[in-house]
């Protein structure tokens, strides 16, 4: 799975001119151009109107608000940093994802776009749902005996609990799948209302009151079927799964199937598409994951930490220094203290697959009840916290960056050739360009897997084969590079013009306070 898939739509430019916003571009741009003013408030703190294009970053916490170039530089930074993929999802579906992870957020103006948590929303500029649904339609059509999962998980809303909170009165998925099948069967209803005038009239007259009372308990039932309350941002999404032609479940209609099931359920041929494609979530106010995310606050895996050396505190404390001596440890410095950080999350994935099962969502392992948790997902990347941000940012890194030079991907894949998960279900992975078909074929082909129909009694399988080449040599694209050249660059000038102004200040202020009397200064 393509962990937070919608971000690698940061920084690219979307030429197309749908009213969706969607679709694929591979030109980065600055989505914050003119941006002094980031949260559209004006210097009073009251809120200035949306101007219509799509973007609006409306400070909803009050108070009030003066715009800087510090907030700018800020909220490039971890636009930068906060990037988990390379490319569209038609992209990261040819580099091995079959599951994309999505964080919906609902905007003022009904668009639908995406977050990636505390750390950045994903600009409408870049992709709203409708232009990734679009994106992956077209992988679907390209590749149309492949299955593809979406899941949502955290769903916000830009007016925050109140947008999220209330319920709407909508159209069920049963008569969503309804109308599909009767699309894709060109019966429109007509057929079935003559069906039943032919039958009401070779029926005996005896039979009509009785009958006509049948068919108004089985209308009633109907509408109470076809209509039920859906928390208003599910109800959203609903709506623009539907105009997409996509099907959207709740986990409890997946729970038990078997991927032919699923399959059945995604086909795309249903509403005159390809593929399979299909999105779940648990129909919930946030729109959770239907799986056990295996997320444990206290056992997470950061890939850059911060530590006080003992020794040389003790040394300072003799010389009479009682100031901290703190050092970091670094998931990329592979050859030294990043081997403790690799083991650490070798010890977390392999503890998300073979502890014992248990619902506990604070404890590690896959879950007991498989009916409330259909999936069990590993998560095999570097998570984030406020320190590893800001350690991260000082040396001059990011997500993609770390994930490429501590080889995590390649390390993830190699365990799972060697079988040391007991079971996969949704394996999380970050920049899946990276070694991403190798971790698919892996998986696709591990022993009882595959369901490709060969010629052998009995294929190779796993082990049998060899395992996957993999590359350790990939580097960002040059114009990521030189994004973050002249990002930091300009940084490096912002502060270097500023000590200059302020050492200016400090010689110019005495003089403006000296007298000269008779030539002499006072």
């Amino acid at each position: 799975m393509a962990h937070d898939a919608a971000t690698g739509y940061l920084n690219v430019n979307n030429n197309d001119d749908d009213d969706n916003g969607g679709g694929t571009g591979n030109e980065y741009i600055n989505e914050y151009n003119g941006v002094d003013n980031m949260n559209n408030l004006d210097y009073s703190g009251r809120n200035m109107e949306n101007d219509g294009e799509g973007g609006n970053y409306n400070n909803n916490g009050g108070g009030y608000y003066f715009p800087s170039r510090w907030n700018t530089i800020t909220t490039r930074l971890l636009s930068l940093y906060g990037k988990t993929q390379v490319g569209s999802v038609y992209e990261q579906l040819n580099d091995g994802a079959r599951a994309l992870d999505l964080r919906p957020k609902i905007y003022n103006n009904g668009t639908v776009g995406f977050h990636h948590g505390s750390l950045i929303d994903i600009p409408l500029t870049s992709i709203t749902l409708g232009g990734l649904l679009e994106d992956a339609k077209q992988w679907c059509n390209d590749n149309p005996k492949e299955l593809v999962l979406i899941f949502h998980s955290e769903l916000v809303h830009e007016a925050g609990y109140n947008g999220l909170s209330s319920q709407v009165y909508v159209e069920s998925d049963d008569n969503y799948n309804a109308d599909a099948n009767d699309d894709a069967n060109g019966d429109d209803g007509s057929n079935r209302n003559l069906e039943d005038e032919e039958n009401e009239e070779e029926d005996a007259a005896e039979n009509n009151q009785e009958q006509q009372a049948d068919n108004d308990d089985d209308g009633y039932q109907q509408q109470e079927q076809q209509y039920q309350y859906y928390y208003s941002g599910v109800a959203k999404m609903k709506q623009i799964y539907k105009e997409a032609g996509v099907p959207y479940i709740s986990c409890d209609e997946i729970a038990g199937l078997t991927v032919g099931d699923i399959m059945e359920m995604a086909d795309l041929s249903k509403l005159d598409g390809k593929g399979y494609l299909i999105a779940v979530d648990r129909h919930d106010m946030y729109a959770s994951f239907c799986g056990k995310a295996n997320w444990v606050q206290d056992e997470l895996v950061t890939c850059h930490t911060k530590y006080y050396e003992e020794q040389q505190q003790q040394q300072h404390n003799q010389d009479g220094d009682n100031s901290p001596q703190m050092s970091f440890i670094h998931c990329t410095d592979t050859k030294g203290t990043g081997l403790s950080k690799l083991n650490a999350l070798k010890e977390y994935v392999t503890a998300s697959t073979n502890n014992d099962a248990s619902d506990n969502y604070n404890e590690l392992g896959p879950p007991a009840d498989e009916s409330y948790y259909p999936f069990n997902q590993i998560q095999g990347f570097w998570q984030v916290d406020a320190t590893s941000v800001q350690i991260g940012l000082m040396h001059a890194s990011n997500l993609l960056d770390d994930n490429r030079r501590s080889d995590v991907n390649k390390e993830m894949a190699t365990m799972a050739y060697h079988g040391e998960f007991n079971a996969i279900s949704v394996f999380a992975l970050d920049n899946v360009a990276l070694n991403g078909n190798a971790m698919f074929s892996i998986l696709r082909n591990a022993c009882g897997q595959s369901v490709i129909p060969d010629d052998m009694e009995n294929p190779a399988c796993g082990q049998e084969l060899v395992m996957p080449n993999m590359s350790t040599s990939h580097t960002l694209p040059l114009v990521w590079n030189i994004v973050l050249f002249v990002v930091y660059g300009a940084l490096a000038v912002m502060v270097l013009i500023m000590l200059v102004q302020a050492f200016g200040l400090r010689n110019e202020g005495p003089q403006e306070h000296r007298l000269i009397c008779h030539g002499h200064v006072v």
